[in-house]
């Protein structure tokens, strides 16, 4: 990826997060409150994996790339876990805005997850092999099922993971044992890792219709 579509890739993740904010501290109902203080704080959650890419990426002591790469793997639910915040969308004279604003924020929290999934998937690729840069992403999907669970449904999020790890792994691991006991969530949470996956999928293939292209020109 050159330096300019760098810029301008960031840029443009910048700016449908403005635009999330935007669109709420202008909404004259009811500015900075519902739905746009929640909102903000996904969209800082989700901002997380992709820091912890970035670094992932830049990183030349392998011994930081365990770590790094852990520390992307539980702050990377919180990407597509925006796209859940669907759910709180309701009639009213300001639809409109919140649905703009609901549809920025899921569109920001995939492309910064898609973005930083492909960033490490080709630093694992690039060391490891082909299997295990898609054998990192398979698992990194799959987590993000589960992420939605807990955090959707069971209600935690990433700093329970650090503070209260041993109540997020039984409720977890509750869930993982009957996952059909909860229809809902076990339904929504796959539907959303499709989507995360298949949204991975579309990005990482645009790379084989960019050299589809070169050859053609040739």
């Amino acid at each position: 990826m050159t330096d300019a579509r760098t810029v301008i890739l960031l840029g443009a993740l910048l700016a449908t997060t403005g635009l999330t904010v935007a669109l709420g501290v202008t909404d004259p109902a009811a500015p900075l409150t519902y739905p746009t203080r929640f909102l903000v704080w996904n969209l800082f959650l989700a901002w997380i994996p992709m820091a912890f890419a970035l670094a992932f990426v830049v990183i030349r002591r392998r011994g930081w790339l365990i770590p790094v790469g852990l520390g992307w793997l539980a702050f990377l639910p919180n990407a597509p876990y925006l796209v859940t915040d669907l759910v709180h969308l309701g009639q009213g004279v300001d639809l409109w805005r919140h649905v703009l604003q609901y549809g920025f924020a899921a569109w920001t929290g995939i492309m910064l997850g898609v973005v930083s999934m492909l960033l490490v998937h080709r630093r694992v690729d690039r060391d490891h092999g082909v299997l295990a840069g898609w054998a990192v992403v398979a698992v990194s999907v799959g987590l993000c099922a589960v992420g939605i669970v807990i955090g959707r449904f069971q209600r935690w999020n990433s700093w329970d993971l650090v503070t209260r790890p041993d109540a997020v792994v039984a409720s977890t691991l509750e869930w993982v044992r009957s996952p059909l006991a909860e229809v809902e969530s076990t339904g929504v949470a796959v539907a959303v890792a499709a989507f995360f996956g298949l949204a991975y999928l579309t990005v990482w293939s645009l790379g084989a219709t960019d050299l589809l292209a070169r050859r053609a020109s040739r």
